[in-house]
């Protein structure tokens, strides 16, 4: 009896075994892989690695693919470090274990490229120029970086950046007293994904050729010019060109404010009287009959207009982007300040008021407080700019 209840038990531990192996089995085809897979948070820069580490609950054969890249290894779990391509791509991670069953998981990639920029600026100037320097995307691309923040400077020294529909716009002058030689443009461009990007071209700055004209004023009309009229007018003009933005109000062409005999042309080095010091001639001088109309350049606000010892009748157009216009030695004046102006407004007749010895108008543009030649703005969105 005793035999027969070994027995038995035997038997029953044999077949509970075997049932648990029997249903572990039916388990283990019924049940797939667990996967888990890891990424860090995109987007990313292309070319850069990223890593990739995915995991399973049992040892399986693992099949990584993400563009041409495929990696295969047997194991728990897998890393790889891969390189980023441009694009919404896929890594698919495809596992197989022992049993035969399989799981997949698959996660989007997005890799962006650095942003492709292109910087236009004329090759050759000379001293008084004004020039545009023109910033923008090469190509388009749809998987490309976008820039958030771009700083140009010239000779190191900031220019003012504005966005336009057609790219990034900075407007500079040479200094009439600016040595000739080379100058250097930087642009430093940040995109959203912290990449940097540094473009660099140089400029030829041609020396002023023109002689030395010898004026011959008589006492009574350089008496205008004392230490006083000129602390009093060069503070009136730096507070209008502290006041200008950086967004341009125009959108057309510069106009002549009057068609006038050209009496001195911009640039010009001269001396008041033997011995004296050089200085230039800071804009052109258009001669007319007095009480000839004169005409804004370009849309603008008026920072300044009234009567000074030295620039006589006076008035400064604020064109924005640190663009400004200046008429001097009117004998009238019809406009007020903060009035603002429509391209071809009549805002003052031509005088001899100020440091003159006839009636013309003296008229500069200037880009934030630097002189630049007049006659280059005429027609010109912007002078001398590389692209339209």
């Amino acid at each position: 009896m005793r035999r027969g209840r070994v027995a038995w038990g035997v038997s029953a531990v044999v077949f509970a075994v075997a049932l648990g192996v029997g249903v572990g089995w039916a388990f283990r085809d019924t049940d797939p892989p667990q996967l888990w897979l890891e990424l860090p948070e995109g987007p990313y820069a292309a070319g850069t690695p990223f890593e990739v580490y995915v995991s399973a609950d049992v040892p399986v054969r693992f099949t990584l693919r993400y563009g041409d890249v495929v990696v295969d290894e047997v194991a728990a779990e897998l890393r790889a470090s891969l390189l980023a391509v441009a694009g919404r791509r896929v890594v698919q991670v495809d596992a197989e274990a022992a049993s035969g069953l399989t799981a997949t998981v698959a996660r989007e990639v997005v890799a962006l490229r650095p942003p492709a920029v292109a910087l236009e600026a004329p090759d050759v100037l000379e001293v008084g120029d004004a020039f545009a320097v023109w910033v923008g995307a090469a190509a388009t691309d749809p998987w490309s970086t976008e820039v958030v923040s771009a700083a140009l400077t010239l000779d190191g020294v900031p220019l003012r950046l504005h966005t336009a529909t057609d790219g990034r716009w900075a407007l500079a002058s040479v200094p009439l007293e600016a040595p000739a030689g080379v100058r250097r443009l930087e642009l430093r461009l940040v995109d959203a994904l912290g990449g940097v990007q540094v473009e660099e071209r140089e400029l030829i700055v041609r020396a002023n050729p023109r002689p030395i004209e010898l004026l011959q004023l008589s006492a009574s009309t350089l008496a205008v010019v004392t230490p006083e009229g000129r602390e009093l007018e060069a503070a009136a003009l730096d507070a209008a060109f502290a006041a200008v933005p950086n967004m341009p109000r125009w959108s057309e062409p510069f106009l002549l404010p009057l068609e006038g005999r050209d009496t001195s042309g911009f640039g010009a080095p001269r001396r008041y009287g033997v011995g004296g010091n050089v200085s230039y001639h800071q804009g052109a001088d258009l001669a007319a009959p007095t009480g000839t109309p004169i005409l804004a350049t370009n849309h603008g606000v008026v920072r300044v207009a009234g009567f000074y010892p030295i620039k006589g009748g006076l008035v400064v157009l604020d064109h924005g982007q640190g663009v400004t216009s200046l008429y001097f030695h009117q004998s009238a004046i019809d406009v007020a300040v903060g009035d603002v102006v429509v391209r071809g407004d009549v805002i003052g007749r031509v005088g001899s008021t100020g440091l003159s010895t006839g009636p013309h108008l003296h008229w500069e543009m200037r880009v934030d407080g630097v002189p630049s030649d007049p006659m280059r703005w005429v027609g010109e969105r912007y002078p001398l700019a590389a692209r339209p």
